[in-house]
């Protein structure tokens, strides 16, 4: 996304163009039956929200459905349908620039990616900001302090967890009473909140924010 924002920019100045341009992404989504394409499908929303002054409509494919079917037991919801819920009932607001800072790992074509990818929305209606938070490390938990450097939070936050033992494991019927997140409530003090995020997981974090007030 970031090498589409740059060929925007260069198109832009080419062409002396003054109109924004808006990207619209079509038929987006991962294909699989286990955690490692529920993260994918999170790590797509992430970016989405990353680069929401560009990307203004992103259609998820019809070919895949967020339930799965077990042709004797019938449909079931599974940490897909889940993680989609999650983003698309909470995320409405103003994307928020979060920097984060963290150990990182190499690929063949990508260096330094930060194992842990970060999004934040402001919600103004509900006065709470959501911090969508994918640990991309198959075996390590990360601890992480979230600071927020523009206003307070509020003395409370809840966590919804989605995870597995496994990555791969195909999701099954019998266990979808698992798949449903485990949520949690957090202490918090001031403008920081500590927090260790599992393996191989997705959490949102829900948290109620305050603006400072200006002094005269």
């Amino acid at each position: 996304m970031e090498d589409l924002n740059r060929q925007i920019e260069v198109v832009k100045s080419k062409y002396q163009l003054k109109k924004p341009i808006y990207l619209s992404v079509d038929e987006w989504a991962p294909f699989g039956r286990d955690l490692m394409s529920v993260l994918a499908v999170a790590q797509y929303f992430n970016s989405f929200i990353r680069h929401a002054d560009v990307v203004k409509m992103a259609n998820y494919t019809l070919l895949t459905s967020l339930l799965q079917t077990d042709r004797e037991k019938g449909s079931f919801k599974t940490p897909l349908f889940h993680t989609f819920k999650l983003f698309s009932n909470n995320c409405h607001g103003n994307s928020i620039d979060t920097y984060v800072e963290c150990d990182t790992f190499n690929t063949e074509k990508h260096k330094t990616i930060p194992y842990l990818d970060v999004t934040t929305v402001y919600s103004k209606e509900s006065e709470s900001v959501f911090i969508n938070v994918v640990n991309r490390h198959k075996d390590k938990a990360i601890s992480a302090e979230i600071i927020n450097n523009s206003g307070e939070f509020g003395r409370k936050a809840e966590a919804s967890l989605v995870t597995a033992d496994s990555l791969r494991a195909n999701f099954t019927f019998d266990k979808q009473k698992e798949y449903i997140p485990v949520t949690k409530e957090i202490d918090v003090k001031g403008n920081k909140i500590s927090y260790s995020f599992p393996a191989h997981s997705f959490t949102q974090l829900k948290v109620g924010v305050k603006e400072y007030e200006a002094k005269e």
